[in-house]
């Protein structure tokens, strides 16, 4: 046998077995992963929150609607300061105590020294019944407070013994 003829013929075998064990990915699932990947680089969740906070306060969106989009934000970025934050003032508001005791105490874990959340905090507390939790909250809040803030918060403990 010649030595033409076998060189091809092991060349397409090679070839053969190179695209027969060579992983294959549809072009469909090439273009969602890029596509996924770019999403997320562009998915900014502050920006997120803002925008659905801007939809909510010019009535361009059910009210509803805009606190989902934030909800996801914060089931997408669980310790995401600004969605947890908003969501706990959305639960006050809604007198849903509970749920603002905990997005409180995620912005808390995250931003220890953010004062207004504390107060937030021991307000929901307060409003839950628990005195206690309510009153260690509010003297963490008086250890990270200015002097303008300090005199507020002593009032509000104050107010808080009399009850």
């Amino acid at each position: 046998m010649k030595k033409g003829p076998a060189i091809i013929i092991a060349i397409g075998i090679a070839l053969l077995a190179f695209l027969y064990f060579s992983p294959v990915i549809p072009p469909a699932e090439t273009n969602t992963v890029e596509a996924k990947e770019t999403e997320q680089s562009e998915y900014n969740p502050d920006e997120q929150v803002d925008k659905a906070l801007e939809e909510l306060r010019s009535g361009a969106t059910p009210p509803m609607e805009a606190i989902l989009k934030i909800r996801k934000v914060a089931e997408d970025y669980p310790d995401n300061i600004k969605a947890n934050y908003t969501l706990g003032l959305l639960s006050m508001q809604t007198a849903q105590y509970d749920k603002a005791i905990s997005r409180f105490q995620t912005v808390i874990k995250n931003e220890p020294e953010d004062l207004e959340a504390h107060r937030f905090l021991a307000q929901a507390l307060l409003n839950t019944g628990d005195t206690v939790a309510a009153l260690d909250t509010y003297n963490k809040a008086l250890s990270l407070a200015d002097e303008t803030a300090k005199s507020e918060i002593e009032q509000e403990i104050k107010n808080l013994s009399t009850n």
